[in-house]
């Protein structure tokens, strides 16, 4: 709505206007009469006055129906374009930005995550199919707003403290990129399992980095042999998988892993070479031994493995795992 004064100064300018025009009018109408009044007694004819007289009524006119038009319209009026409200502090704010919703029907049906908690500064959601996402600190930083994060896949307790807190410590000293944490139900390398793959939902829900450079499985304790064997499996879909206080005898008395030749050597040649992290925390000489020779049947000749032990508390374990997929992992990116 216009300022009190604004509506005055129009209504002013309207009246003048109104009276300039009727005034010009009265004295055109007056000066055509005498005009016509002297052709009686055969005076001279002068238009050019009653002309100008009436130009000038017209144009005061027209600004007058001018200033009508833009005048608001008074109580009770509606009004011909709806506004939205303005409070004392300002415009209204704008709503916050939503996740981004699939457009494809099929995916009506995604449920809104729940949030579980705030593990080491991050955030921890549940998926309705019960697969648990730790989103880091960095996520929801003002400025990561349109950032995607690569995304490790870890096989570990969801109550393990270790893991989130190892993650955030090492990415927040600036040493370790941020990575989203999906946290599936289970792993899944028994007969006719499928090779290992990110939740359908996980990549609809979170700006996280698709394809298989921006992608890790980890696992710990009784999954580590699990995401193992999956790498060495099928590696096309993951670029490095981590074990993590495992043990590996099973793979080792096994035989070769599908893809290889009877003698252990990397056969898939339309497949990229499998890598590995097996971690070892200090004092678990078993899972060291059985890293050791797991190591020893299959770095070289058909994949890379490193061997990291000796790391002592678990939790800066993890830390040097963070800095392991930094450097295997593209970076966050705006795509």
């Amino acid at each position: 709505m216009p300022e009190v004064a604004e509506v005055v100064v129009l209504y002013a300018l309207l009246t003048a206007a109104g009276a300039v025009a009727v005034a010009l009018a009265r004295s055109a109408l007056r000066h055509w009469w005498e005009q016509r009044a002297g052709r009686v007694y055969e005076l001279p004819v002068k238009r050019a006055g009653t002309v100008l007289r009436g130009a000038g009524s017209a144009l005061a006119a027209a600004v007058a129906i001018t200033l009508g038009v833009c005048l608001p319209p008074g109580p009770g009026t509606p009004s011909s374009s709806p506004h939205r409200p303005v409070t004392a502090a300002g415009p209204p704010s704008s709503p916050p930005r939503p996740r981004p919703v699939p457009s494809d029907p099929a995916d009506a049906g995604l449920v809104p995550p729940r949030t579980l908690g705030h593990p080491a500064g991050g955030t921890l959601q549940e998926l309705s199919d019960g697969t648990r996402v730790w989103l880091p600190p960095q996520y929801d930083y003002p400025d990561s707003a349109g950032v995607y994060f690569p995304l490790v896949v870890a096989h570990i307790d969801p109550a393990d403290p270790d893991l989130f807190a190892g993650f955030a410590a090492q990415s927040l000293r600036g040493v370790a990129d941020p990575f989203v944490v999906v946290l599936p139900a289970h792993c899944d390398d028994g007969p006719g399992a499928r090779p290992a793959s990110v939740p359908v939902s996980v990549a609809r829900l979170y700006r996280v980095l698709p394809g298989r450079p921006a992608r890790a499985l980890l696992g710990a304790d009784g999954d580590a042999a699990c995401v193992v064997r999956q790498q060495l499996t099928d590696p096309r879909g993951f670029t490095t998988a981590i074990g993590v206080s495992g043990g590996y005898e099973e793979i080792d008395r096994s035989g070769p892993p599908p893809y290889f030749s009877a003698d252990g050597r990397y056969a898939g040649r339309d497949m990229p070479r499998p890598a590995l992290l097996l971690a070892v925390p200090s004092g678990e000489e078993n899972a060291r031994r059985s890293a050791l020779a797991l190591r020893g049947r299959v770095r070289g000749v058909s994949a890379e493995v490193r061997v990291l032990d000796g790391i002592a508390p678990r939790r800066r374990l993890f830390a040097l795992v963070a800095g392991y997929a930094t450097e295997k992992l593209d970076s966050p990116d705006r795509p």
